[in-house]
């Protein structure tokens, strides 16, 4: 029995990711005392295998169950963009979602990402903390979804890349 493995996630994993997906987006939704639409909790089985047909989805598996997943996808030629990045409550601070957050990033620069971007709530202060500790840095902030939208950048390498791209995520 394998008790730990990182790898792509297939058609055959989508209730479990969209397991996953919901269970963080519900704890990162009653931690913040949000009193707005969170859209990963919206998401359905469908929409969950589009993105693993369409797109890269890392998973983490733990003595044979699913407890982290992770989305990236290419939104320019230089820019990849994360999303629904979450981890169950009991491989929270083992290490493991930083395992799937540097499979994804590893991935989109194979890929030839020269940046990675992705959204968070400037308030959560605990995640942004974690975004820093990965060398992110807020680019920009916005109010456009009824909360303080934080774009978090990771340059890969220098020169810069347009993240106009990332402004319609």
């Amino acid at each position: 029995m394998m008790y730990l493995a990182l790898r792509r996630a297939v058609d055959d994993d989508a209730s479990e990711v969209l397991r996953i997906t919901k269970q963080s987006f519900s704890l990162y939704q009653d931690e913040l005392h949000v009193n707005y639409e969170v859209k990963a909790l919206k998401e359905t089985i469908e929409s969950t295998l589009k993105d693993i047909r369409e797109n890269a989805v890392f998973v983490v598996e733990r003595f044979g169950k699913l407890c982290g997943a992770i989305r990236i996808k290419k939104l320019s030629d230089g820019l990849w963009y994360i999303y629904r990045f979450g981890v169950t409550p009991e491989i929270t601070n083992t290490g493991l979602g930083s395992a799937l957050l540097d499979a994804a990033i590893t991935y989109a620069k194979e890929n030839g990402a020269k940046a990675v971007a992705l959204h968070t709530n400037a308030k959560y202060y605990r995640l942004a903390r974690y975004y820093y500790g990965k060398q992110f840095y807020v680019h920009s902030t916005t109010f456009d979804r009824g909360y303080v939208r934080a774009l978090f950048v990771l340059e890969l390498f220098e020169g810069g890349v347009d993240l106009s791209p990332a402004f319609l995520m």
